[in-house]
């Protein structure tokens, strides 16, 4: 639907009575003012406010026209395609050459989920995760990082020492505590700081303290 203009004697009725028309809520219009409310002096020369109010793209299209328009600043010539989930928002990036626009370890790609996650929370409020992916390199990774967690863990438990992984993001650490989640003979720990934290894969007869760490890191996608 087109916009719409309403009228009233304050900005926000008139507000109101434009939405009243799209039949759509607040969040999903944007507004512009036209005419301010003006009082009438001695009965003379008072108005009411005028707006116009125009109904915003769905959180899918939204987020499809934004990471195109990031993408094409950055100098990428791609497309997008936006499955919205009932707990994520899944972008899929079609471009060439896929590598580059994933970055060492996918840092590209998660640049651009928080960018578009920023844009759809402040002009939505949309709280729901949103994930970027190109060429199936998501899953490339997991399955990379779930063979490396058996092989730490094959080791650890064969020369009864513990095994440290590379650093990793929170969501690549969870992949791995929870690959080896039940394991019989080892258990998982993460160690370091920020940017240079990683796992540690542990032999159950070493089982530290840290443990317990690594249950939270592997229960959320979120990390303290």
């Amino acid at each position: 639907m087109s916009a719409v203009e309403g009228t009233g004697r304050t900005i926000e009725e008139a507000i109101e009575n434009a939405l009243l028309i799209l039949g759509v809520g607040r969040h999903l219009v944007d507004v512009e003012v036209l005419e301010d409310p003006r009082p009438a002096i001695l009965g003379f020369g008072g108005r009411g406010a005028r707006v116009r109010v125009t109904p915003r793209p769905s959180p899918a299209e939204a987020a499809r026209k934004f990471a195109l328009t990031v993408l094409t600043l950055m100098g990428y010539s791609a497309s997008v395609r936006v499955n919205e989930g009932p707990d994520a928002m899944a972008v899929e990036v079609a471009s060439q050459p896929s590598g580059v626009l994933i970055g060492r370890r996918g840092r590209t790609l998660d640049a651009l989920e928080l960018l578009l996650t920023v844009h759809l929370q402040r002009r939505y409020g949309l709280k729901t995760p949103v994930l970027v992916d190109t060429a199936g390199y998501r899953k490339r990774r997991e399955a990379a990082l779930v063979a490396e967690a058996h092989r730490a863990a094959t080791t650890a438990a064969r020369e009864k020492r513990p095994v440290a992984l590379e650093p990793m993001d929170p969501r690549e650490r969870r992949i791995v505590h929870l690959a080896l989640r039940g394991h019989p003979e080892v258990t998982t720990a993460s160690e370091g700081e920020e940017d240079l934290r990683y796992v540690v894969v542990v032999p159950r007869m070493e089982k530290s303290s840290a443990q317990e760490e690594a249950d939270e890191e592997s229960g959320s996608t979120d990390e303290t």
